[in-house]
């Protein structure tokens, strides 16, 4: 149900009843002044605001602790990873699927999912340990599918 129907199909709610239900957590100020201004789109990029900062806050954390950098040649798919020195080399794990690479092990629990640009074979995948902090992952690129296939209605 979007935000817009919700508020476009009858009267507004009482502002001082969802204060009692929701506490603190919406800016009453300008909630109460909608009603004057009549615009019902400050509540969705509110949110949608809401949602991007805590998204990009929990991002940071990971993406502190392992930085990579893919790329994509013509036979192969590489990943570069680095890694923070709070990072336990010994405890990760590598996970590999044709779609993407998941590291697991990471400190608190965390894990990081890396999508691959293009199809590996994930079996073909090899990891290097370049140096203390370094990994170097190489996967044999899967040629994109050309076939072209006929799907019946079914009635």
């Amino acid at each position: 149900m979007a935000l817009k129907s919700f508020f476009d199909s009858g009267p507004l709610p009482d502002w001082q009843e969802l204060r009692r239900w929701l506490g603190k957590d919406i800016p009453w100020k300008m909630a109460e002044n909608w009603d004057r201004a009549g615009d019902a789109n400050w509540m969705n990029d509110y949110v949608k605001k809401l949602l991007q900062n805590a998204i990009a806050g929990a991002n940071a954390s990971e993406r502190a602790t392992v930085q990579a950098e893919t790329r994509q040649g013509g036979k192969y798919v590489s990943i570069a990873i680095r890694l923070a020195p709070e990072v336990d080399v010994r405890s990760l794990q590598l996970m590999a699927t044709s779609e993407r690479l998941k590291i697991r092990g990471l400190p608190g629990g965390k894990k990081r999912v890396i999508r691959f640009p293009s199809l590996v074979y994930a079996r073909s995948g090899k990891a290097i340990m370049k140096n203390e902090r370094q990994i170097v992952l190489r996967f044999k690129r899967r040629p994109p599918e050309k076939n072209e296939y006929e799907l019946f209605i079914q009635t």
